[in-house]
């Protein structure tokens, strides 16, 4: 779900981690590195006592990387999705991704870019984990350098025009390689127009993520997916948004809108050996019960149980004897993580006797809660555990100051990987539970710097993304030293005010722009009359209603 494109369309347009690698963890440390030739620094992150990491602890692995980037470095951004490459290390996948430097004081500076794609190394030695961002070519070479960072899969390899973005999807590992579906979608929208299959090489990623930090750059082989729309229309199917494996069998499984640019979903399967997964000959797509149809055109979409709504990123999953299908519910704002049961990888999946596995607190579209949202929840194999299941969610903020300053201005804090840890337990459950399950999860407090703002405003309910702008008011003018300092009321972080000055018979001539609630006017001509107007702007130059007020000089 990419909510903008750019640092304002970052907006919406980045207990069991040692148990999955077999070792004990007291300490993590994100290296930033000074420059290629110098060995790194380490920032220690300590864990909370000396057990293995959890979700608080993977959370905060996250922010404190963002503190510390440099222009090589992820910063920010949504999409996230793990998978192991062996005991000590973990490729991490991102989509919408902005580049250091970051901080809890500047936000995100996205001095060194913004990419629709990249990936993460994280390598663990000892009690020192240090993370590698990789992206597909012509970033930073040193500290402070200029960037010029292109993603990981673009239009340029993987086919598309200038403009459209490729947004990660599930993957799983395939012998040497790791394969990852990727949605092509059009600018500004989240309407796909192609699917491709990314091929990584494990070597390269494992040597990308013991090497230096800058450069690091990858390109993967692509495979491209047939589009295809079904008859009665709207988009192509986006195949890999999950994938389920059994044994020595992939499922597949694909969205598709039957409206463009509407939430409405209907989803898809196909399944294939997993050693054949890049041969989508070999693919045979679901047609109803008891028929695997060689091709799309005949594919039927799987039917979804009452009260299931298919979000664009979710997770399949077998537990307790049944399949389940696991996503965020309750659409844009929506607090919950839920689990809908089903008797078969198809389903139907029953809403009915979902559980709730998580409700997130500080999520939902009101002031009170930054209008943050939560989005794609997906399970994450790689760092779960036989009693443990940990899943990750995108958090982003669709808030806006009166000026249109995204939330991503203030705090580098909130377009971060969340994650919780759902005790395998619950999916033995008989009943629907009307409460959230016992999962472990990290503390999200607000960071102190969305406080300075008083007061948010929902970027979706306006055209454009801004609010807008009040009239100028309350203007009044002060003398001292012979000056004459005209005020008004502000009107909020972001906006700037143009000030105009014009005397009797004369044009408007411009005399400042400010970003505070004032303006000192020149030395004038004694006894004359002088008209002051004050126009407010935003961000993005749209200005709203001024105010003028006579001033006459003695």
């Amino acid at each position: 779900m990419a909510l903008r494109v750019g640092k304002r369309q970052l907006l919406l347009a980045l207990c069991v981690f040692a148990a999955s690698f077999g070792v004990t963890i007291a300490a993590v440390a994100v290296v930033r590195h000074q420059a290629p030739a110098r060995p790194p620094a380490p920032v220690a992150i300590r864990a909370a006592g000396t057990g293995p990491l959890g979700p608080a602890q993977l959370d905060r692995q996250w922010v404190v990387y963002s503190d510390r980037s440099t222009c090589a470095d992820r910063a920010a951004g949504d999409g996230v999705s793990a998978i192991r490459l062996g005991l000590s290390q973990v490729a991490w996948f991102f989509s919408d991704s902005s580049l250091g430097p970051a901080g809890p004081r500047i936000g995100l500076s996205e001095q060194s870019g913004f990419v629709h794609n990249l990936v993460v190394m994280q390598t663990i030695d000892d009690s020192r984990s240090t993370l590698v961002t990789i992206t597909g070519g012509d970033g930073c070479t040193g500290p402070g350098q200029l960037s010029e960072a292109r993603s990981v899969v673009s239009p340029a390899d993987a086919g598309g025009v200038v403009g459209q973005r490729y947004w990660a999807g599930d993957g799983l590992r395939v012998s040497s390689r790791v394969l990852r579906f990727y949605t092509r979608f059009l600018p500004g929208a989240l309407v796909p127009v192609g699917t491709v299959i990314a091929s990584f090489a494990v070597r390269q990623l494992a040597r990308e993520g013991r090497g230096p930090q800058f450069g690091a750059a990858i390109t993967p082989a692509i495979t491209p997916v047939p589009a295809y729309v079904p008859p009665d229309g709207g988009t192509p199917i986006a195949w890999g948004a999950a994938l389920l494996r059994q044994g020595g069998t992939a499922y597949v499984y694909g969205w598709q809108s039957p409206v463009p640019r509407q939430s409405a979903r209907r989803w898809y399967l196909a399944r294939v050996a997993v050693s054949r997964l890049t041969d989508v000959a070999a693919w045979r797509f679901y047609a109803w019960p008891g028929r695997w149809v060689t091709s799309q055109r005949e594919a039927r979409p799987i039917r979804s149980g009452a009260g299931v709504a298919i979000d664009t990123g979710f997770s399949v999953l077998r537990a307790g004897g049944r399949y389940w299908l696991i996503e965020q519910a309750g659409g844009v704002g929506g607090q919950d993580i839920d689990a809908y049961p089903g008797r078969a990888p198809w389903g139907p999946f029953d809403g009915s006797a979902g559980l709730v596995l998580y409700r997130a607190a500080g999520i939902g579209l009101t002031g009170a809660d930054d209008y943050q949202v939560m989005y794609e929840a997906r399970t994450e194999p790689a760092l779960s555990s036989r009693r443990t299941l940990l899943i990750s969610y995108n958090v982003n903020s669709l808030a806006v100051t009166a000026g249109c300053e995204p939330l991503s201005e203030f705090t580098n804090a909130v377009i971060q990987p969340r994650f919780i840890a759902v005790p395998r337990s619950v999916f033995g459950a008989s009943v629907r539970t009307a409460r959230s399950a016992a999962v472990a999860t990290g503390p999200a407090p607000a960071p102190p710097a969305i406080r300075r703002v008083s007061l948010w405003y929902d970027s979706w309910k306006y055209r454009g993304g801004c609010p807008p702008l009040r009239p100028v008011t309350h203007l009044a003018v002060t003398r001292a030293n012979g000056r004459i300092r005209v005020r008004w009321a502000a009107a909020g972080p972001g906006v700037r005010y143009a000030v105009y000055l014009r005397s009797a018979g004369r044009r408007y001539a411009l005399l400042a722009v400010t970003q505070v609630a004032s303006a000192t006017l020149p030395r004038l001509t004694l006894g004359r009359r002088y008209q002051v107007r004050i126009v407010p702007e935003n961000v993005e130059r749209r200005r709203g209603p001024g105010a003028t007020l006579i001033v006459k000089v003695r």
